[in-house]
């Protein structure tokens, strides 16, 4: 495993982290009981960036990453991510959250990040200074957002008054490049970290050929590409070149296009052949083929990266409901 400095900290991290959206969550069907071996497998595999979220299964997701690390004695060699939801407008709502998160971790986080931007009606600076209240509280190290477009992650770095901002999360595949056009120069300039999500588009560009969990069924995007021949035979025809697989393929692209991706997995043998995409190589006019059979996926899904757009118009009690009684994502 290869690993980096992360944005603006002076943590080294893996080129590859692990997503625990999988585990615990009611989109997947996550089955907490294999989070341990998952973790452990993540550990002894080089892995030492995980991200999870209070909303992944109401805090289940959480719970058994923090039982893992703790169970493994991972907790001070590991970097631990989690996201608040986007229905806390303000730093008493924020703090009840991080609280939550801490609790359902049994450790403090190293990097709050913000999961979605908050509905119009309320001003990204109230959001943003009452997270870096929760620095200065001792909860958290590092605070980052999450699916903020490149104008939202603009503000954003203007509303800051005592930290910085080191990350955002979103979602960045080969099917799902809209984020170079107003995202990445942006980051770049500003050291900001990527973290990139769903880098396997839920298994399409693992090789799944048929959609089963609600995550899957419900994605327009998996759909497509498992539909798209070219590029499919393109990650056919290099995985038959070097004796790759379609994800270790995927997650190099990634990776080569300074991203953070954080796959998940319930299998703990996917965790093995994720963390090897840190050091195979891929030549580079192969690497160019696969921007070539994918630009298509810069405009193709819109001009800007708006992911969550539509919850935006959501008042923030209804938000917390209707993901409460859901039983979370």
């Amino acid at each position: 495993m290869k690993y980096r400095v992360f944005g603006k900290t002076k943590m080294k991290i893996s080129e590859i982290g692990l997503g625990f959206w999988q585990i615990g969550s009611t989109s997947w069907k996550g089955d907490i009981k294999k989070a341990e071996e998952i973790v452990k497998q993540s550990l002894d595999s080089g892995i030492n960036f995980f991200d999870t979220a209070e909303v992944y299964g109401n805090g289940k997701s959480e719970r058994s990453l923090g039982n893992a690390l703790k169970e493994l004695k991972a907790v001070d060699s590991s970097f631990v991510a989690t996201k608040i939801g986007g229905f806390r407008p303000s730093s008493y709502f924020i703090e009840k959250g991080v609280k939550k998160s801490i609790n359902n971790l049994g450790f403090k986080p190293n990097l709050l990040q913000l999961h979605w931007p908050p509905p119009l009606w309320i001003p990204i600076c109230t959001v943003i200074r009452g997270m870096e209240k929760m620095i200065d509280k001792g909860y958290v190290d590092y605070i980052g957002v999450s699916n903020f477009s490149g104008k939202l992650l603009k503000d954003a770095i203007q509303c800051t008054s005592r930290y910085e901002i080191i990350s955002n999360q979103i979602e960045y595949n080969l099917s799902y490049r809209v984020a170079e056009i107003d995202l990445f120069s942006l980051a770049k300039k500003e050291n900001i970290e990527i973290i990139a999500y769903s880098p396997l588009a839920k298994g399409a560009l693992a090789g799944a050929k048929n959609p089963y969990s609600l995550a899957q069924k419900s994605d327009k995007r998996f759909k497509r590409i498992i539909n798209d021949k070219e590029l499919i035979s393109t990650l056919d025809m290099i995985s038959q070149k070097y004796n790759y697989t379609w994800s270790q393929i995927s997650l190099k692209w990634i990776i080569n296009n300074n991203a953070l991706p954080i796959p998940g997995t319930r299998n703990k043998e996917r965790v093995k052949e994720y963390a090897m995409s840190s050091n195979i190589e891929i030549r580079d006019e192969d690497l160019s083929l696969l921007d070539k059979v994918s630009i298509k996926y810069v405009n193709v899904w819109g001009k800007k990266y708006n992911n969550l757009k539509i919850i935006r118009y959501v008042p923030c009690i209804l938000q917390y409901l209707g993901i409460k009684l859901s039983g979370g994502a």
